[in-house]
């Protein structure tokens, strides 16, 4: 097409339009299928999910030191959705799962405790794998699978709506506006379930063998004063809160370069609680194997 064209005395000037420059932060929320390539497949695809997830990170702690600072304020209605959807929403599985792993453990330990009588070892054995293992990681599978996969959905369902782009145009940040409150809630319902579980993974598994194995309750005091020091106590509340924030990151990257199919959005979904599992398994056997000081 030329340049200008003339008809009825109009003069009409056709200028191709630049397009403004784009900041790392937007080209990270392009959300293309072509960014979704480039960023999801081969090594440099990897470099570039972990540079996102550690801009991610530092967005998230930037916003809560400016809002200690009082800079900023936090989005208290994000906030309370995200700790309804990360916590109270699944507080009935939470509490079922851990009464049931109780009654599992203390049914076992019973049949133990007839044929050897070593309740002493046992007790310790049961207060320590269940503080320090299986509640941690229960809390972690169940917040990744509830909170980490919605958030995952609603970073997808925002770049194929275009409401990312809406977002970065009005000048809010995406990760701050989105994943900040999402995260700040995930840890302290973290935090919560961890003691919430054990408290009814111990207590539903001492219950039954105070009825049922004629254990004193003194003996099952003893026996999580005894297991349970300071550096353990400070480990079994790190593991699931290390939890939190992996699972936080992985949900904003898979969710970011998802692409604008929208039938990417469940493979977002499933990408992001499968890597969640994995990272929690392999993240709890790092602190099995890191060394004791």
């Amino acid at each position: 097409m030329p340049p200008s064209t003339t008809a009825v005395g109009f003069t009409v000037t056709l200028r191709r339009m630049e397009p403004a420059a784009e900041t790392p932060l937007k080209r990270a929320y392009r959300g293309r299928p072509d960014a979704r390539s480039a960023v999801g497949g081969g090594l440099l695809g990897r470099l570039a999910g972990l540079g996102l997830a550690a801009r991610t990170l530092a967005e998230c702690m930037a916003l809560y030191a400016n809002i200690v600072l009082g800079r900023e304020r936090l989005d208290l209605p994000a906030f309370t959705a995200a700790l309804r959807q990360a916590g109270l929403s699944i507080l009935p599985a939470v509490t079922l799962v851990t009464a049931a792993l109780g009654l599992i453990l203390g049914r076992q330990a019973t049949m133990v405790l007839q044929n050897l009588n070593l309740p002493g070892v046992l007790l310790y054995t049961i207060t320590y794998a269940v503080v320090m293992e299986l509640v941690p990681i229960l809390v972690g599978v169940l917040v990744a699978g509830r909170a980490g996969v919605a958030l995952a959905v609603r970073h997808a369902t925002l770049v194929v709506t275009g409401q990312m782009d809406g977002l970065l145009v009005s000048g809010i940040n995406p990760i701050r506006y989105v994943t900040g409150p999402v995260l700040l809630a995930m840890l302290t319902m973290s935090f919560a379930f961890l003691v919430w579980g054990s408290l009814v993974t111990v207590g539903t598994a001492f219950v039954w063998l105070f009825f049922f194995s004629d254990v004193p309750p003194y003996q099952l005091v003893d026996a999580v004063r005894s297991t349970l020091g300071p550096y353990d106590l400070r480990e079994a509340i790190a593991k699931p809160l290390v939890f939190a924030v992996v699972i936080a990151l992985i949900a904003t990257v898979n969710g970011t370069i998802a692409g604008r199919d929208p039938e990417l959005i469940g493979e977002a979904a499933t990408r992001t609680m499968i890597a969640a599992v994995t990272s929690i398994l392999l993240i709890d056997l790092l602190f099995v194997l890191w060394p004791e000081t």
